[in-house]
């Protein structure tokens, strides 16, 4: 992992730690506690340099997603290589998500290509490498519960869609 860069940095909603290289941002963990997030990206961070200012538009838009901008964190460069096809389009598919709605992932298994696969995309969501960025606290069970979230628990995803559903500005 030559050349990688990662930073850490505390948001109102937890700590989250961010690994990029070359091709865009390949990891963000948001997590309690400085030390989960980083425990959570575990040999991914073997040979990465801490590198502040390679993350500086990156935490930017992070903390006016915090802020309130529900758009800021649409234009981050994403590093998707390794990743199957399916849990591509599930990704693709969970980013168009809007701001304060949310979608179950039977709507992502049918956006993703494969309608009848909901397990499918709860496994694409449980192993989404981009927490915030990829917004997977937007998807829900059908039956509206909240599902899980690798984020930081349910508390956080309940937050994060109270914040967005709040219409913060």
């Amino acid at each position: 992992m030559r050349g990688d860069k990662y930073h850490l940095v505390e948001l109102p909603m937890g700590w989250m730690v961010l690994l990029a290289g070359e091709d865009g941002l390949k990891r963000a963990s948001l997590k309690p506690s400085p030390q989960d997030a980083l425990e959570d990206l575990g040999s991914d961070l073997d040979g990465a340099d801490d590198d502040p200012d390679a993350f500086i538009e990156v935490v930017e838009r992070l903390h006016r997603y915090a802020g309130g901008d529900m758009t800021a964190l649409d234009g981050i460069e994403l590093d998707f290589s390794g990743v199957t096809p399916f849990f591509n389009a599930a990704w693709n598919a969970c980013r168009s998500i809007p701001s304060g709605e949310t979608r179950s992932y039977a709507w992502l298994a049918a956006e993703a290509g494969s309608p009848l696969a909901m397990r499918a995309a709860g496994q694409a969501m449980a192993r989404n490498r981009f927490s915030l960025i990829i917004p997977c606290h937007r998807v829900i069970a059908s039956d509206g519960g909240l599902g899980g979230y690798g984020g930081g628990g349910l508390g956080v995803k309940a937050r994060l869609l109270q914040m967005e559903l709040g219409g913060l500005k």
